[in-house]
């Protein structure tokens, strides 16, 4: 598994790889929502960023990892223990960031669901403001719980989906796998 550092400095250095890449007029802001808590999310997440960044109707891409309080990142195999106030500064900081972006994209593991991803969608629902699931891994071995598959907007299955997905104008799609 990747140290907190590591996962930080990859995702930096794929921001600054992707800053080539040409944005069409009104492109989007989006807030990723994702778990960083196992190998498998850590993979999907930077797999999703990297897409996300090269993905021509995206201006920008805020990823709450790259955002904590205090610049103090939450890591289970780590040294910091975060306390109430960095987690309710932190928490403050992700609502605003929901708020301050276009679209909220949530990135859902099969299996590995992490709950505050599904939060972080639920909340841009009640806002009624877009956003778009990236449904990642077997869910017909893992279905998904009920409300992480209806209340998004729209959904992806894979990377190159989400890297050429129009953010600009998110057609509803419906998810069709197993709900639990």
């Amino acid at each position: 598994m990747l140290s907190m550092n590591e996962l930080i400095q990859q995702l930096q250095d794929i921001k600054e790889a992707s800053s080539e890449v040409t944005k069409v007029p009104g492109a989007k802001t989006i807030y990723l929502g994702a778990g960083w808590f196992s190998d498998q999310q850590i993979d999907t997440l930077i797999a999703s960023y990297k897409a996300l960044n090269n993905n021509p109707t995206i201006s920008y891409v805020h990823v709450p990892l790259l955002n904590q309080f205090g610049g103090q990142a939450f890591d289970e195999n780590g040294d910091f223990e975060p306390d109430f106030k960095w987690a309710v500064a932190t928490y403050n900081a992700d609502i605003t960031a929901i708020r301050n972006s276009d679209v909220t994209l949530g990135v859902i593991t099969a299996g590995n669901e992490d709950s505050g991803t599904a939060f972080e969608l639920g909340y841009a629902n009640a806002l009624g403001r877009p956003s778009v699931a990236f449904y990642d891994g077997d869910w017909v071995a893992n279905p998904i719980n009920l409300m992480p598959a209806i209340g998004p907007s729209s959904y992806v299955r894979s990377t190159d989906e989400l890297a050429t997905f129009d953010f600009m104008s998110i057609a509803s799609r419906i998810y069709d796998g197993k709900i639990i």
